[in-house]
């Protein structure tokens, strides 16, 4: 069965992230990972019990025991999903290493549908969830990423605007995102993003973009157009005028998300975003 694999430091952004995972579990028939994971410092002496041991000793312990006070959270947090959904049962797992290392791993053993995580909420992480981490689990994932801000549990999700230059790539992105709209019965804003001082797009691209999307029957779709300098800014103006619950962009060296934040990283956008971001790997594989 697939998995919602839910990334946890225990922080509260983190706790909520995991209640949210739920849903999705909930309208995705799909089952929970909890994973929390931990570097192995090194030992500061060759003599006698270091105490960088310990305190990894400490870490583990205090780990596990908090995987387990989640789980119990979660599970009943299952109980008040509304009548029809799956109930997902949790799996709890703690792992050393590199964050984005362990994601990896674990998406070659199991059959992931998304993973969620909590974004940064300007407060320190009790262990690895930095910024730089939330960028290496996006770079090596090759499923969706749902990064969910404190506040929000995704139980009232019924507008995503999917920011997109047309690219033929982003075809693939809108398909899963029809297939999960019809889950979760939400509409679709596209939303095309002519980027500053780049060429005008052929008006044939744009035909052929909006009649491949017309192949998928989604009945909810609408479109928009946002343009110029200040894009991040636009972009999360839009959002907040339309309504939407969700941004979506899709991700690889030549998409838009990294053109927009060339001279930046996605976690800027992640800590300007008031809303849940999910970024799309390129790659994705649609049934």
């Amino acid at each position: 069965m697939k998995k919602i694999l839910v990334l946890t430091d225990f922080s509260d952004t983190a706790q909520q992230a995991a209640r949210a995972a739920v849903n999705v579990a909930g309208k995705t028939h799909a089952n929970i990972i909890l994973l929390n994971t931990f570097v192995s410092q090194p030992a500061l002496s060759e003599y006698g019990a270091s105490p960088w041991v310990a305190e990894q000793l400490l870490w583990e312990d205090e780990g596990k025991e908090k995987l387990d006070f989640l789980k119990e959270q979660l599970e009943r947090f299952v109980q008040h999903l509304p009548p029809g959904d799956h109930h997902p049962s949790i799996h709890s797992q703690q792992e050393v290493g590199r964050l984005s290392g362990q994601v990896k791993e674990l998406l070659q053993k199991e059959t992931v549908e998304m993973i969620v995580m909590g974004s940064r909420s300007g407060n320190a992480w009790e262990h690895l969830l930095m910024g730089s981490d939330t960028n290496g689990v996006i770079n090596h994932s090759n499923r969706p990423v749902l990064i969910i801000p404190a506040s929000h549990t995704l139980n009232n999700l019924k507008k995503v605007t999917f920011a997109t230059d047309f690219d033929s790539a982003d075809i693939k992105a809108v398909r899963y995102l029809t297939h999960l709209g019809r889950l979760f019965n939400f509409s679709l804003e596209i939303v095309h993003v002519r980027l500053w001082g780049k060429e005008a797009m052929p008006a044939e691209q744009s035909v052929d973009f909006k009649k491949h999307v017309a192949k998928f029957n989604f009945p909810n779709i609408s479109y928009q157009d946002i343009g110029g300098k200040e894009l991040i800014k636009r972009l999360n103006h839009l959002c907040s005028a339309n309504g939407s619950d969700m941004l979506v962009l899709v991700h690889d060296q030549h998409s838009l998300l990294n053109q927009l934040f060339k001279k930046n990283n996605t976690q800027t956008l992640i800590e300007q975003q008031k809303l849940p971001v999910m970024i799309i790997p390129a790659s994705i594989a649609v049934n």
